[in-house]
C-alpha cells in the first residue's frame, strides 16, 4: 500500500524577539545602515517602527508639554504609508543611510527582548483577517486618526491613543488578530475619552477667559 503523503503543516511565523536577536547575532557588518535593517525587518518594518514610537505614549506617566507632538507626527507620516499600501516603510535616503554600531544594535536589543518576550506569552497567529495586507490599509486609517489625536496640545491626551496603538502594534507583529481587536477597541475608547478631555478644557479655558477678561 502506497503511504499517503504527509500534509505539509504551516510554518509557524518567526517570533519578533527572536527575530531582533538574529539580526542581532548574525549581522556581519560593523556598522548597520537603517537600508539593511528596514530589508531585514521586511513586513514587520511597520508594525516595528509604530511600536517604538507608540510605547513611549502609552506608559501613564505625566510628559512635557509638546512630548506627544514629536512621535504624533511621524506616526502620521508611516501611518499614511501604510494607507497606501506599501509592503515596507520607506525613508528618504539620507535617513536609510545612516548606520549604528553593531555592538550598540547589540546592546540595545538585549535590553529589549525580555519585556518583549514577556509581551509575546500572550500573543499567537489567530484572527489572521484582521492582519493581512487589506486589513493593514484600515489599521494605517486608525493609526493616522490617533497619531492626529495623539499630536493635539490635550492634557492627557496621549495616553489612550499611544496604549491602543501599542497594542495594535504588538497584534501586527505577531500576527494576532485578536490583540488587534482589543487595540481597535482600545482606539474606539481613546477617542470618546480624548473628546471628552478636550470639550471639558475647552470650556474651561472659556471659563478662565471669561472671570478674568
Amino acid at each position: 500500500m502506497i503511504p499517503e503523503p504527509a500534509i505539509a503543516e504551516e510554518a509557524e511565523p518567526e517570533r519578533t524577539s527572536a527575530l531582533l536577536a538574529r539580526l542581532a547575532r548574525d549581522m556581519p557588518e560593523e556598522r548597520i545602515t537603517m537600508r539593511a535593517l528596514v530589508a531585514a525587518l521586511g513586513d514587520r518594518g511597520f508594525a516595528i517602527i509604530l511600536l517604538v514610537l507608540a510605547v513611549p505614549n502609552s506608559l501613564p506617566i505625566p510628559s512635557p508639554p509638546g512630548f506627544s507632538t514629536v512621535f504624533g507626527v511621524p506616526l502620521a507620516f508611516f501611518s499614511i504609508q501604510m494607507m497606501l499600501g506599501r509592503p515596507r516603510p520607506w525613508l528618504p535616503e539620507r535617513m536609510l543611510r545612516r548606520s549604528i554600531a553593531r555592538a550598540d544594535f547589540r546592546r540595545i536589543v538585549t535590553r529589549i527582548l525580555p519585556w518583549l518576550e514577556r509581551l509575546e506569552r500572550y500573543c499567537r497567529p489567530r484572527g489572521r483577517l484582521l492582519t493581512g495586507a487589506a486589513a493593514e490599509r484600515v489599521l494605517g486609517a486608525v493609526y493616522l486618526a490617533l497619531a492626529f489625536v495623539l499630536a493635539l496640545p490635550i492634557p492627557g491626551g496621549n495616553f489612550p491613543p499611544g496604549l491602543a496603538m501599542t497594542v495594535m502594534s504588538l497584534g501586527l507583529l505577531e500576527k494576532d488578530g485578536r490583540m488587534v481587536a482589543i487595540g481597535l477597541t482600545i482606539a474606539a475608547v481613546a477617542m470618546v475619552v480624548v473628546g471628552f478631555i478636550a470639550v471639558l478644557s475647552f470650556h474651561l479655558i472659556v471659563e478662565l477667559a471669561s472671570r478674568y477678561f
